[in-house]
């Protein structure tokens, strides 16, 4: 017997759990693909069904149906197959457990774009769960729904909707119906290739203007303004006061919001022009590439600002970077927009954030004392996505040190998410390879050309390319050190490891605990921290220092692991705490066992940097975690991590 794919057995069981036809929109966005995939998907199926008396049956315009011929045969099949599924599920429940309840708020915010609701017993039917099930899992939904600042309502007249204000449910829509999805899968969602027309039209009224986004934030802001245009046939509008609207009015980007409704209601035949002041912020919000955008006041303002953090910077870590230029314009133009973003309450989910939380922890420990300054002085909350964004300009100076510039290879980078993300890569790929490597230019995708393949040794994109070339490597938008691996085994020869610390001395035995029962985070951080004070290791402001870190960004990173951390540190000598739990407890969103903290005096944020990184290298990509979970001791704890040598390429 052929056994299915995970994939075609849901597709069976939405199917054969459904009372009505299922399109193939619907059944991709509950499964992530495109109705490209499920057609195929379907195709395959049949060749396999059919020898089981079943069929999937298209009926043109309206949907797919299963028919079952013979009831046994397909049973046996199906039955199966489900209880494999099963199976695989009780390995991975808290990720399949979140996977659902994702796959609820999806179903939810799709009547959303048409201002409908969903009962629970139809919503329970379409997900082929029972309904004390659904109901066991609305809790942990209206939690996800409430972080947007929205309210799940539920009711059995009414059915299940979102309430709340309507920028936030337009946010709370595009993160989740089309956060991981490209250009392509929603025109499987919007009528008669909508989404390209205003794309066309989009990049239109922008190069007339002058006007340039990266091209996530084009993506972004065409898919804004699909929403803008279906909450509006349901008559949902965006509000403003008038003291905004007179602030909107007299910028550029008000102008372009114009232009813009104007070519919308020419091509679509579609009047939104009460949502101008949507779309100008949206404009003012989105990712600009180039200093002439900001005018003399703006970045006069800047710098005044990035004296205060850089002075901050210093102070709390000695190192320096106020003389580093291209770090001050990129934070200025990042800044210029990132803080009307954020002053808008216009949140933007950072899909790259645990890559930089991981492979550039200094960076981002710069980023979140940064943050915390311009938190001081502005009066905004500045929230953990911004701050990694923030981290990718500290990690392109901080990779610059030491950078020798010697040819080997030539090499163009491809980069989707704007220059910072491309210039943090260029400057990871000089200091890994040093004199091995030259980066002739860096790009956007739509600056791409086929002809500039035979011109280098490789191209390296962080957006797919469609064409076949041993030359094209497609990495993750934050260069990760599995990247850095694979480049070097197309490309390089290894270089030399870096020297080892002196573990001993800095992971504190009397500091190294296991079994520990304990429930919660605050738990855990009030007994380490506690035994890291009794014992002289931290004072009380190093131990308030975790606690200020911790509130303004998790420090959980994944696997079972957390790296608790000051922002500031007091104490001359280094020390490292190792606190394993009896049990797995929630820290903030991921499961955490082990916790390490770390307290490393501010003139030495070089091991700072080496120690967080070999810990994660060694406990999560080694699987080292496992072992100290179950079997090691404080000593063969040591010994392990003194043998792994960090894998710098």
């Amino acid at each position: 017997m052929k056994l299915l794919t995970k994939r075609e057995v849901e597709i069976l069981h939405l199917l054969r759990n459904s009372k009505d036809l299922q399109t193939g929109k619907s059944l991709a966005l509950l499964l992530g693909v495109t109705t490209r995939t499920i057609r195929n998907d379907v195709k395959r199926l049949n060749i396999t069904i059919s020898k089981y008396d079943a069929e999937i049956v298209s009926y043109r315009g309206k949907g797919y149906e299963l028919e079952i011929r013979e009831g046994d045969a397909f049973q046996q099949l199906y039955s199966s197959h489900v209880a494999l599924i099963q199976d695989r599920k009780a390995i991975t429940e808290t990720q399949s457990e979140n996977e659902l309840e994702n796959q609820i708020i999806k179903k939810i915010l799709m009547n959303c774009l048409t201002d409908t609701s969903i009962y629970q017993e139809e919503l329970a039917e379409e997900l082929f769960i029972s309904l004390s099930a659904l109901k066991s899992y609305l809790a942990s939904v209206r939690e996800k729904i409430a972080t947007y600042g929205l309210v799940l309502a539920t009711d059995r007249l009414h059915g299940i909707k979102v309430t709340g204000n309507e920028d936030k449910i337009r946010f709370c829509i595009s993160q989740y119906l089309f956060n991981h999805q490209s250009i392509g899968v929603y025109n499987d969602i919007f009528p008669d290739n909508e989404i390209k027309r205003i794309k066309d039209l989009t990049l239109h009224v922008l190069l007339s203007n002058q006007l340039q986004l990266t091209d996530v934030a084009l993506e972004n802001l065409i898919i804004h303004i699909e929403i803008t245009i279906r909450r509006y046939l349901n008559n949902r509008l965006s509000d403003y006061h008038v003291h905004v609207t007179e602030q909107l009015k007299s910028t550029k980007e008000y102008k372009v919001a114009s232009e813009l409704i104007e070519q919308i209601k020419e091509v679509l035949k579609i009047n939104i022009e009460s949502e101008i002041f949507y779309l100008t912020q949206h404009l003012l919000a989105s990712g600009r590439l180039y200093m002439k955008d900001i005018n003399r006041e703006e970045y006069s303002k800047m710098v005044s600002l990035l004296n205060k953090v850089f002075w901050e910077i210093s102070e709390k870590t000695s190192i320096d970077l106020s003389d580093d230029q291209k770090l001050i314009d990129g934070l200025i133009v990042h800044l210029s927009v990132a803080l009307k973003r954020i002053e808008y309450q216009m949140n933007i989910r950072n899909e790259v954030l645990s890559s930089i939380k991981n492979n550039y922890p200094l960076a981002f420990q710069l980023a979140a004392i940064a943050s915390n300054k311009i938190s001081e002085l502005t009066k905004l909350n500045i929230n953990v996505n911004e701050i990694g964004f923030i981290a990718i300009h500290f990690g392109v100076a901080l990779e610059k040190k030491g950078l020798n510039q010697q040819e080997l290879k030539k090499i163009i980078i491809v980069c989707g998410s704007g220059l910072a993300t491309a210039s943090l890569i260029r400057e990871r790929l000089l200091n890994s390879y040093g004199a091995q490597v030259s980066v002739v230019e860096t790009i956007r995708f739509t600056e791409f050309q086929k002809e500039l393949i035979d011109k280098v040794d490789m191209i390296v994109t962080t957006v797919p390319i469609p064409i076949e070339s041993n030359k094209i490597f497609t990495i993750s938008p934050v260069l990760s050190s599995e990247d850095l691996k694979t480049l070097k085994r197309k490309l390089l020869a290894g270089n030399h490891m870096p020297d080892v610390a002196n573990f001993y001395s800095i992971f504190k035995q009397d500091l190294f605990v296991k079994d520990v029962q304990l429930s919660s985070k605050d738990d855990v951080l009030h007994y380490v921290t506690n035994l890291m004070a009794a014992k002289g290791y931290i004072d009380a402001y190093t131990k308030q220092s975790i606690y200020d870190r911790e509130t303004m960004a998790s420090t959980e990173l994944s696997n079972l692991l957390a790296i608790p951390h000051p922002l500031d540190n007091s104490m001359t000598e280094p020390s490292i705490a190792v606190c394993v739990l009896a049990k797995p407890i929630t820290w903030d969103r991921e499961k955490v066992q082990v916790v390490v903290v770390l307290s490393v005096p501010k003139h030495q944020q070089k091991t700072w940097e080496t120690l967080f990184r070999q810990l994660y290298l060694f406990l999560i990509e080694e699987f080292g975690i496992t072992k100290l979970i179950s079997t090691y001791s404080y000593n063969d704890f040591i010994k392990n991590l003194s043998k792994y040598k960090e894998k710098n390429l």
